[in-house]
Formats: C-alpha cells, sequence, structure tokens
C-alpha cells in the first residue's frame, strides 16, 4: 500500500527545535510530577491539588477555563525577554501538573477507568500546548509571520477547551 504523506500547517511546527525541547520540557516536568505524585504521602499538598482539579470535572465552565487558561498564559510568555524560557517553563509545569494528578491518583488506588478519563483529555490538551508554544516560539524568532498564526492558535485554544469538555463528559459518565 502506497503511504501518502500530507503536510499540514502543524506538521511544519513538528520538525522544528523549539518542537524538540518544548517536548524535553514538558517531559522533564511530567518525570518531576510523577514522582513527587507517587511519593505524596495522605495530607499533603499534592493530594489537594489533585483533589481541587479533580473537582473541576464536575463544574464544566470553570474546568474550560483551566484547560483554555494555559494557552492564554503562554501569550504573555511570548512577549517577556528571553520568550523562550518562559514558554519553556510553561510546558514543563503543564507536564508536572499532569503527572502529579495522574500519579497521585495511581496512588489513592484510583480504578483503570478513571486513569484513562483523566489520560485521554490531557493528551489533546498536551497536544494543544506544544502546538500553540511552538507556533509561539516561531514568532518571537521571526521565522513565522504574526499574521499567519493566528488562526492556529485559536485552532489550539478550542482543542484544549475540547479536552476540558471531554473530561466533563467522562466525568459524568464514570459518575464521579
Amino acid at each position: 500500500m502506497n503511504k501518502r504523506h500530507i503536510p499540514g500547517f502543524f506538521d511544519a511546527l513538528a520538525r522544528t527545535p523549539s518542537f524538540a525541547f518544548l517536548c524535553t520540557m514538558l517531559m522533564c516536568g511530567a518525570a518531576a510530577g510523577g514522582l513527587t505524585g507517587l511519593y505524596a504521602a495522605e495530607g499533603d499538598s499534592a493530594f489537594e491539588l489533585t483533589s481541587l482539579l479533580r473537582a473541576l470535572p464536575g463544574q464544566a465552565g470553570k474546568s474550560v477555563l483551566c484547560a483554555v487558561l494555559w494557552l492564554v498564559l503562554a501569550l504573555p510568555a511570548a512577549f517577556i525577554r528571553p520568550a523562550p524560557l518562559y514558554l519553556s517553563g510553561l510546558a514543563a509545569a503543564r507536564g508536572f501538573v499532569l503527572a502529579l494528578c495522574l500519579a497521585a491518583a495511581a496512588v489513592q488506588g484510583e480504578g483503570a477507568a478513571v486513569m484513562a478519563a483523566q489520560a485521554v483529555p490531557a493528551v489533546l490538551s498536551v497536544a494543544a500546548l506544544l502546538a500553540a508554544l511552538t507556533l509561539l516560539w516561531e514568532c518571537t524568532q521571526g521565522t513565522l509571520p504574526w499574521a499567519k498564526s493566528r488562526a492556529p492558535f485559536l485552532l489550539c485554544m478550542a482543542l484544549a477547551a475540547l479536552s476540558a469538555l471531554l473530561r466533563v463528559f467522562f466525568a459524568v459518565l464514570l459518575g464521579e
């Protein structure tokens, strides 16, 4: 079977060194968050944070706001010098929070269905965040014009909002 490669806008972004660096920073944050969540004890602030974040799917508006807020924070970070430092820090922070929540849920003995209900929307939100951060990074470096990046950035925001709504759907489905 002959496979065809259909290039798109985000295909060019995924081939940039900034995308690879942002993925690395996300993984570093995820490793730190995962270890922190696994070694958290009852009563730690890690459990308080995860319980606060796990209550969000019951409130659809706040859940969507929190998902989109990660992308909104990227806009001012792109204009503060050095922008790559702040954008990569945002990627690391997002990886930390996601891994912390999943690891703390695993420590608390949550079932596989609950873990999957948290992980599937996280994949969408991470993809949206990495695309948006790479897009902003390339715009600040002058390799991509700001005018061409508005629509893809709004698409990333829509994907982040969709991931939050998917998480709300899973929470309703599982009766959390």
